[in-house]
């Protein structure tokens, strides 16, 4: 099969079963593994449907200027999307960001504006999108996705994401877990899971220096792409049984593992979400089935401390 472009090739990523990292009596853990999607994330889905749905309503054309504010994987799939459709677009994110996340932006041909987070990440994010909004009102032919609130966000991890782990996982899921970044991942695989399966348990899951739905305080953390300070307005709170709270050490250690024991290179947040997923399958026990997310690849954190020497 020939595709038309690089946007045809997206999703039908793998299920993988965790061997080594699971301990004997807990429930089996399977991982999607987004890294091996076009654009390296599971964000080119959502960046994809957002723009294609602002195009069925008429709300871009050839002249519009995409503009989102972002913590990386979500700037780095509008790149490429705007690269694909011809749109000129531009990325405000954190400085506190990976470079390497700047550079795919900017080798997609997007442009980035950097804002100074200070060691509160929900403030930062909040001025990367008042910038944003500035340049709406200076310009009418920028348009802003707003991932936080937009439907179409949620609707990708729905009808496309989790339609395919409902097909590729053999038998009942018990459980699932995700990072909260936008809110679209649990909130649209949490919808279709728990309609398969309604006494599914699903967990919502914070890094510890951005615990929002837990009550904690805001600060900065390494666990980027989630844990942005901000309850999004797409977010589900009724989809969720508990929250999981994660260090950023047990998630740079979890991801490391996932590396060394099961040859599966992925970001810090995956490491979050399997650390995670392994609590939830040493609560659960054999004959359980658990399933998360690794939303992106290891290759754009070589500058952070997921590569720094132990």
């Amino acid at each position: 099969m020939v595709y038309r472009n690089i946007l045809e090739a997206m999703g039908h990523t793998p299920i993988i079963q965790l061997e080594r990292m699971v301990k004997p009596g807990d429930a089996r853990v399977l991982v999607k593994f987004e890294g091996l999607n076009v654009g390296g994330s599971i964000k080119t889905r959502t960046a994809y449907n957002m723009i294609l749905d602002a195009e069925k309503k008429g709300l871009i054309n050839e002249r519009s200027v995409i503009v989102e504010p972002t913590s990386g994987n979500q700037g780095i799939g509008l790149a490429l999307v705007g690269a694909v459709r011809g749109y000129r677009t531009i990325i405000i994110m954190p400085d506190s960001v990976s470079e390497e996340r700047r550079k795919l932006v900017r080798h997609y041909g997007a442009e980035v504006v950097l804002i100074h987070d200070d060691g509160n990440i929900g403030k930062c994010i909040e001025e990367c999108l008042n910038t944003a909004m500035r340049m709406k009102e200076k310009d009418s032919n920028v348009f802003v996705p707003q991932q936080f609130e937009n439907p179409a966000n949620t609707e990708a991890q729905r009808d496309q994401t989790a339609a395919e782990i409902l097909s590729q996982v053999d038998g009942r899921i018990d459980a699932f877990c995700s990072g909260i970044g936008t809110g679209g991942t649990i909130t649209g695989i949490g919808e279709a899971l728990k309609a398969a399966n309604p006494d599914i348990l699903i967990w919502a899951v914070e890094p510890e220096n951005a615990a929002i739905l837990s009550g904690g305080s805001i600060g900065t953390h390494l666990q980027m792409g989630i844990g942005d300070g901000v309850i999004p307005a797409i977010l589900d709170r009724d989809i969720y049984d508990d929250i999981c709270v994660i260090t950023d050490d047990e998630a740079l250690e979890t991801s490391r593992k996932l590396a060394s024991m099961e040859g599966i290179m992925c970001g810090i947040s995956s490491g979050t979400n399997v650390a995670a997923a392994l609590r939830m399958a040493g609560r659960l026990g054999t004959g359980h089935t658990v399933v998360t997310i690794l939303p992106d690849t290891a290759e754009r954190y070589f500058s952070t401390p997921l590569f720094e020497e132990n």
